[in-house]
């Protein structure tokens, strides 16, 4: 295949428009969607939906990954030997897509950053989602390598374990002591709970533990900072990862907040998977990965 006509089609994908895309590759947006049709041409399927924003079909879901796979390694060939090309505005850069949840990518993954900035010739492209869903993100092409708590390798990829991410369960006394019956317990179908996305499930599964399904106020705070926020100022109950626990949570000391006992830590066992075909700047994602995991409470 045409890497030139893959490029096009990646681009498309990721920047919406084929206008956008075209802009990147400083050519019309007649060119562009040349190439896009020379391709469908070539693998007999129609790949993008020609809406805004276009969006892969069945077959192009199932080509882009080998899309993205074969410009890493282009990328990086041109990188290593120092080929431009003949195209002048082409930069050799390698490209790294990262599926990352939110809570890493506000601690330890901050460690992978700061060694990515004295790399040349590498950008990464974080996408951040729940953990219990970055593995979606490796499937569909989205990313090259992805944190995750799914153990079981995608097609075409490698898992290898991170560590494990502890949570508590925090909420405001004065919260929980609005939603006691008269002898004292807490009624957790009552207590509002905060949660990070409509994806998130992480406290519902804790809310099984003391026999509640299905809360009676469920607010959605898609922010790390707000979403502890609004645990810290009473909007609700919520999970919050260890390395984020304002002091004196767990020990107990807290001027307002406590850890809900009845519920319980709960934790998440994280795995890193990424392309089984590596490149040198995979690789040396995976090892910044993994050092910066070391440092994970």
């Amino acid at each position: 295949m045409n890497t030139g006509h893959l490029r096009a089609f990646v681009l498309a994908v990721d920047e919406g428009t084929f206008e956008a895309a075209a802009d990147l590759l400083q050519i019309s947006g007649s060119a562009l969607s040349q190439r896009i049709k020379a391709l469908e041409k070539e693998v007999g399927h129609v790949l993008l939906t020609r809406t805004v924003p276009v969006r892969p079909t069945a077959s192009g879901e199932t080509l882009l990954r080998i899309a993205r796979q074969t410009l890493l390694l282009e990328d990086e060939a041109r990188r290593t030997l120092g080929f431009r090309g003949s195209s002048a505005h082409y930069e050799p850069t390698v490209t790294l897509a990262v599926g990352v949840n939110a809570d890493s990518l506000a601690s330890w993954f901050l460690y992978v950053l700061r060694e990515a900035a004295v790399w040349d010739h590498v950008e990464l492209h974080l996408h951040a989602e729940d953990q219990e869903h970055t593995h979606e993100l490796l499937r569909n092409g989205t990313v090259a390598a992805a944190v995750t708590e799914e153990p079981t390798p995608v097609s075409g990829c490698r898992s290898e374990p991170l560590g494990v991410m502890r949570y508590w369960p925090v909420a405001s006394a004065e919260l929980l002591d609005r939603h006691r019956d008269d002898a004292g317990a807490v009624q957790w179908g009552e207590v509002p709970l905060v949660d990070y996305s409509i994806r998130d499930n992480m406290q519902r599964t804790a809310l099984a533990r003391v026999g509640v399904t299905t809360p009676s106020v469920t607010h959605l705070v898609p922010s790390v900072q707000a979403y502890n926020a609004a645990v810290g100022y009473g909007l609700g109950w919520g999970m919050i990862p260890q390395a984020q626990m304002p002091e004196g949570v767990v020990e107990g000391t807290h001027r307002d907040l406590v850890v809900c006992a009845e519920i319980g830590p709960q934790d998440a066992q994280l795995h890193w998977q990424h392309w089984s075909a590596t490149t040198p700047a995979l690789d040396r994602l995976t090892e910044a990965v993994h050092r910066a995991a070391a440092r994970m409470e």
